[in-house]
């Protein structure tokens, strides 16, 4: 690996592990606690049990009513889907592209103080790059350095392309990180990952930069389509993005221009108070 790649992962590294205090661990494991129930066993039914967790073969072959007993899954399914086309390169300040290696560096590193399996997704408009489920402190190292060395085929995006890549080889039900800035053209992905929340919990990380959303400029102005490479001249302010193909999930929202951990970290609460008000 390149000497400027070495030492960007290393500040990324130290820079992410002041930021996963006790607290920061705990809320991520509170917001994803009893997320994988397996069957355990039988037991005769006693008044005040679920009647939904009747097994009714059981109990039709004993004339009497027994509930189905689950235990908790120690272990998630995790899955982040990494978006390595053109567009991540930008930023007015900090990049993209550093921006989604910092908070993979996160989830990478909760899923292992967790013991969770973790499966990565590298995409453009293709698939770029699939690592099969493991878990461990070598193997996230090695994801790391995937991500940062990473030298997509393709500078283009196509976000439904590996939503259904990852629909067809994921069979375990898992939590999906999509991390993007969701620059992509083609207006069916809410479509597809609609398709995935069916099976799997989808969490959307979008990272924006300010300059897309508010950008000054007068008279006409050269730009760079960082996906196609076609320069073009415009006098016009392009449209900010209002990404309503997010509006069904929740998801996180991170800026390139302000610290990751707070928006992460109000996602995993917020998660845990809707968890608490539903178990009421």
């Amino acid at each position: 690996m390149e000497s400027r790649e070495l030492s960007l992962i290393k500040k990324i590294r130290l820079r992410t592990g002041k930021k996963l205090n006790t607290m920061f661990v705990g809320e991520y494991h509170s917001a994803f606690r009893g997320y994988g129930l397996s069957f355990d066993t039988v037991r005769e039914y006693q008044y005040g049990d679920d009647f939904r967790s009747v097994d009714w073969n059981v109990s039709a072959r004993m004339n009497h009513l027994y509930i189905k007993e689950y235990i908790e899954e120690r272990e998630l399914s995790v899955v982040l889907m990494v978006d390595v086309s053109g567009s991540t390169e930008f930023g007015s300040h900090t990049s993209k592209r550093e921006v989604i290696l910092e908070v993979a560096t996160i989830f990478l590193n909760l899923a292992q103080l967790n013991h969770d399996r973790i499966s990565v997704l590298l995409f453009s408009d293709r698939v770029e790059r699939f690592i099969r489920p493991r878990k461990g402190r070598k193997f996230m190292l090695k994801v790391l350095d995937e991500i940062l060395t990473c030298r997509p085929a393709s500078r283009n995006t196509d976000i439904s392309l590996a939503l259904d890549f990852v629909r067809r080889v994921m069979k375990k039900r898992s939590i999906v990180f999509l991390i993007s800035d969701f620059m992509d053209h083609r207006e069916d992905f809410a479509l597809k990952m609609k398709l995935l929340r069916r099976k799997h919990d989808i969490i959307p990380v979008q990272v924006v930069d300010p300059l897309e959303r508010d950008m000054r400029i007068f008279g006409l102005a050269e730009f760079v389509d960082l996906e196609s490479g076609k320069v073009f001249l415009s006098d016009a302010l392009p449209e900010p993005g209002n990404f309503q193909e997010l509006a069904d999930f929740d998801h996180i929202l991170l800026n390139t221009a302000e610290p990751i951990e707070v928006p992460i970290l109000k996602f995993f609460e917020k998660r845990n108070r809707t968890k608490l008000t539903a178990s009421m």
